[in-house]
């Protein structure tokens, strides 16, 4: 046993030669640089989604705000009308 603690590994695979390791290398910073280029499109538009869904929303708000005060401003006016015409008919 005494001679298999000094026994660190087996080297069974050839190393790679420094155009490999740097073109492997590379190879997978190119990956990366993908992935992040990606990743960064689906975030974009994840937030331009959410900018158009509330700009839509708002514009749905104001636009029914808008609707209940000309319907507020008809009942008005028809309520003005039919009092008019009331004293009207009355005098005729």
């Amino acid at each position: 046993m005494a001679g298999v603690s000094g026994f660190k590994k087996m080297n069974w695979f050839p190393k790679q030669s420094a155009w490999q390791e740097m073109e492997a290398a590379r190879i997978k910073r190119r990956e990366m640089m993908e992935d992040f280029q990606a990743s960064s499109n689906a975030l974009a538009a994840g937030f331009q989604a959410a900018a158009n869904l509330q700009i839509q929303g708002i514009g749905e708000l104001a636009a029914q705000s808008a609707q209940s005060r000309l319907q507020a401003k008809a009942k008005e006016m028809q309520a003005e009308l039919e009092a008019k015409f009331a004293s009207v008919s009355k005098l005729v």
